[in-house]
């Protein structure tokens, strides 16, 4: 799935604990969809694609 600047996405795995995320122009922006008003996460697009790869690669897969 690519992201589309500035527009929040949000992703879900059972329904009920969802994140949001979204791309600006120089960083991706991750919140807790149920607190929108709290100050995001913010990651640079590099740490958000070192991240990225290492999930499609499951580096991050719990035992």
């Amino acid at each position: 799935m690519t992201l589309k600047l500035g527009e929040w996405t949000k992703f879900s795995a059972n329904g009920s604990n969802c994140v949001e995320v979204m791309r600006t122009a120089d960083e991706v922006l991750v919140r807790n969809s149920h607190r929108p008003a709290e100050a995001p996460q913010r990651f640079t697009l590099g740490e958000w694609e070192f991240f990225t790869q290492g999930a499609k690669l499951g580096v991050f897969d719990l035992a």
